[in-house]
């Protein structure tokens, strides 16, 4: 039985036709059904345009404004320069180096060394409840962990008690020299457990054939955590060192709360953050604020590239 031309160009007409014979057409569904999905996904659009779009372009308009009492006046650059032009300002950038730098160093290298440990076979049976003990000190709160360094490293605390014992004497919470490794302390407390609880997991993930492999050869055990555990571990190293570093730019609870006066003994261990804080809501100075924030994200933004570019040149990710 064959087609005629005839039936094809029949079959081509009718609605929903697809020009071939034997072959049902499509319907193209209603409006209304078309449009459930959007509508259901509406919710969140809606709240993060309100509160995370509209917020973002609000503060870079802010940013170029100064507010007065009665008056709103656009200033362009100024607020940048103003910003740029304060001691306090500088010297929180300048801690935000020194704090990254070693944030990374201490926080990192205690983790990764933890997580090695926590990976051997003496300890596989209670690994389980040391990662618990490890994480439990990052349920706590950045206020609750400020106030508990207080207590430690404050006058007649518990630091300074031990110390005391060895006839040492440390006023980590009166000295601009000792400012900043108080809030290192607090931070490594509180986020150590965390990132070994991730380097725990990313070893794991590491095919013990590659460690049989390497001892059949004679390596021994450093041997085998040096070439094959931090080679394979790379890419979690990487993400590790990414989300610390963008969490230190964003320090605040611990040089807020950890000292008599915020930012410790004449600001040695203020951030840009808190410095962001003071110049809004204590100096009403929201435009000045909103140029910190920017100059800040700038900062976050350039050295997560940096990063990133240099893992990438170094072959840590493809």
């Amino acid at each position: 039985m064959t087609t005629t031309m005839s039936e094809v160009r029949a079959a081509s007409r009718r609605p929903g036709g697809s020009g071939r014979v034997g072959r049902p057409g499509r319907r193209r569904r209603p409006l209304r059904v078309r449009l459930v999905p959007y509508v259901f996904l509406s919710p969140f659009f809606v709240l993060f345009a309100l509160f995370f779009v509209y917020p973002v372009i609000y503060s870079i308009i802010l940013s170029f404004q100064r507010w007065s009492a009665n008056s709103v006046e656009w200033v362009g650059l100024d607020n940048y320069r103003f910003v740029v032009d304060q001691p306090a300002v500088r010297r929180a950038f300048v801690n935000l180096v020194w704090y990254g730098v070693v944030n990374n160093v201490v926080q990192i290298s205690v983790a990764l060394a933890l997580a090695v440990l926590l990976d051997q076979q003496v300890l596989r049976r209670v690994a389980g409840a040391l990662r618990v003990v490890y994480f439990l000190p990052n349920v706590v709160s950045g206020v609750t962990t400020a106030l508990l360094f207080g207590i430690i490293l404050g006058a007649g605390g518990v630091a300074d008690h031990l110390l005391s014992s060895v006839d040492l004497h440390v006023s980590w919470l009166q000295s601009t020299q000792w400012a900043r490794p108080a809030v290192v302390a607090a931070g490594a407390w509180r986020w150590i457990g965390y990132w070994v609880v991730i380097l725990t997991a990313g070893l794991q993930a590491i095919p013990r054939e590659y460690y049989e492999a390497a001892a059949v050869d004679g390596a021994g055990w450093w041997k085998r955590v040096r070439h094959v555990s931090l080679p394979s571990l790379r890419p979690i190293l990487l993400f590790v060192i990414v989300v610390n570093t963008i969490g230190t730019m964003q320090i605040f609870e611990e040089p807020f709360l950890l000292f008599e006066t915020p930012g410790g003994p004449l600001s040695a261990a203020t951030t840009p953050v808190l410095e962001m804080y003071r110049l809004g809501f204590e100096n009403f100075d929201l435009g000045g604020a909103a140029a910190i924030g920017w100059l800040l994200a700038i900062v976050i933004v350039v050295l997560t590239l940096g990063q990133m570019v240099l893992a990438r040149r170094r072959e840590w990710i493809e």
